[in-house]
């Protein structure tokens, strides 16, 4: 199956291009990570410039947390309170930054607002599931679309987030999204049980045989917490490093992370282990 690569403002991703690094802003007090959290301009633009230095080679922003409320116990949030925040931070964050900016929604009316705003790529967690206008307003505004496995409380494998990711590239195609502007998510977390997502990170290989870059957002989830008894997300930064080496390694394209400079490194060791075994199955098939 041929690999496509997809081009973010200006940036290559998946087949043979490294790693690339995505940092997350959320200008949501509700996310489970609070450290992750910016709420004035001044501290978004040095946030932003912290991130362009450790290596960030996307920004991720969301206006609303997508943690699973079952999780976390997170507050519903408006599409008028989601729409108002990213309104009046998203050309502050454009203006301020060399790198694509990426829009962190499920709606389709927040994500419009964004592209108008000059934002790069539509990161739908839902998969095009939640809001049925997406999938549209994507094909025709041209943008690329990060789609996540959605399957609500029957996501509990790896084999459900597969279909679940399944489903939504064909919903993309059939609304005239092009193969080469797809990027798929295992939806690692979101209430799975922590063995389903041990699972698909190291069973990664199997999303990537669907032709598409893969993006994974491991950053100091649940499941980290539980492996290491960890309950408090700030505590989870070595796990979030060890994963991120061992997904890259599995063949991840995007990481999506609150760390940026030590998911960079991460990253890098991973893509070096993923050389490594890509050269010895080669060997072994040409003995």
């Amino acid at each position: 199956m041929k690999h496509h690569t997809v081009n973010i403002g200006g940036l290559n991703v998946g087949a043979d291009f490294p790693p690339r690094i995505m940092g997350v802003i959320n200008l949501s007090p509700e996310s489970f990570y609070c450290d992750s959290i910016v709420d004035n301009s001044k501290q978004l633009i040095k946030v932003i410039k912290s991130m362009e230095q450790d290596g960030a080679d996307i920004i991720d922003v969301g206006g609303a947390s997508t943690a699973p409320r079952g999780v976390y116990g997170t507050p519903e949030v408006t599409a008028e309170v989601e729409l108002e925040r990213v309104a009046s931070n998203l050309e502050c964050i454009v203006r301020n930054t060399r790198v694509p900016v990426s829009i962190d929604t499920v709606r389709s009316e927040v994500a419009e607002a964004a592209i108008d705003s000059g934002v790069s790529l539509v990161n739908d967690v839902s998969g095009l599931s939640r809001d049925k206008r997406m999938a549209k307003l994507v094909a025709d505004r041209g943008v690329p679309i990060v789609l996540m496995a959605d399957c609500g409380g029957s996501c509990q494998t790896l084999k459900a987030s597969f279909r679940s990711v399944e489903r939504s590239v064909k919903i993309a195609l059939s609304v005239g999204i092009p193969q080469e502007k797809i990027i798929i998510d295992p939806g690692i977390g979101f209430g799975k049980p922590s063995k389903a997502d041990l699972e698909i990170i190291s069973q990664l290989d199997r999303f990537c045989k669907l032709g598409h870059p893969v993006l994974v957002g491991i950053s100091r989830k649940a499941f980290i917490g539980d492996l290491l008894n960890q309950p408090e997300s700030s505590m989870r930064l070595t796990g979030t490093i060890a994963a991120t080496s061992i997904a890259v390694a599995n063949g991840a394209d995007l990481v999506r992370t609150h760390d940026v400079e030590e998911g960079k490194i991460a990253a890098k060791v991973g893509k070096a282990l993923r050389r490594v075994s890509a050269k010895s199955e080669s060997r072994e098939r040409a003995e």
